[in-house]
Formats: structure tokens, C-alpha cells, sequence
């Protein structure tokens, strides 16, 4: 049950798909170190300087784990045990 549950979840996300994007919006991603931000997104703002830039690759654990993300309507944003990519740049 949760195999077939985890292949419609890939077959609906594929792999790419864009669940969230500041840049589209036209807005930066604020956050308070610590808080706000999964693990992940929060190591490596720790370690950037101002003005540099990141590809970061984010196991399942450091993302949004076993529960993945969903939106307050309920729908899938990203699966369970995905793999994320993000290009930071650190503003202040």
C-alpha cells in the first residue's frame, strides 16, 4: 500500500517540478536562523557570507521527511522522502 502510494506521488511530482520559487514571486525568502526553514536551508545559510551563492541538494531528513509538504487545502506539494534542490543567494 505505501509503494503504490510513494509511485503515485513520484508519477504526480516528477522529478523538476518547482513547488516553490521567491524568484518567481518577485519576493525574498526571509527567515530567523533557527526557525522558519528546514534543516537543510537553515546549515547552509549558516555557512554562506553575504552576496555568495549555493546549489543545495536536501536528503529527505534535512527537507520535510516522512510527512512531506502539503498546502492548507491539503494538496501534495512535495512528496514524502523527496530529494529537494534550491539556488540560494544570501542577502543579508
Amino acid at each position: 500500500m505505501a509503494r503504490n502510494r510513494l509511485t503515485k506521488s513520484q508519477d504526480e511530482h516528477p522529478a523538476g517540478t518547482v513547488f516553490d520559487s521567491s524568484a518567481e514571486r518577485g519576493k525574498n525568502f526571509t527567515f530567523n536562523l533557527g526557525k522558519g526553514a528546514i534543516k537543510a536551508i537553515d546549515l547552509a545559510v549558516r555557512s554562506m557570507r553575504v552576496g555568495e551563492r549555493a546549489s543545495v541538494v536536501c536528503r529527505s531528513d534535512y527537507g520535510y521527511g516522512s510527512e512531506g509538504l502539503r498546502s492548507s487545502k491539503g494538496d501534495v506539494m512535495v512528496p514524502p522522502f523527496s530529494t529537494l534542490n534550491f539556488e540560494l543567494k544570501r542577502i543579508c
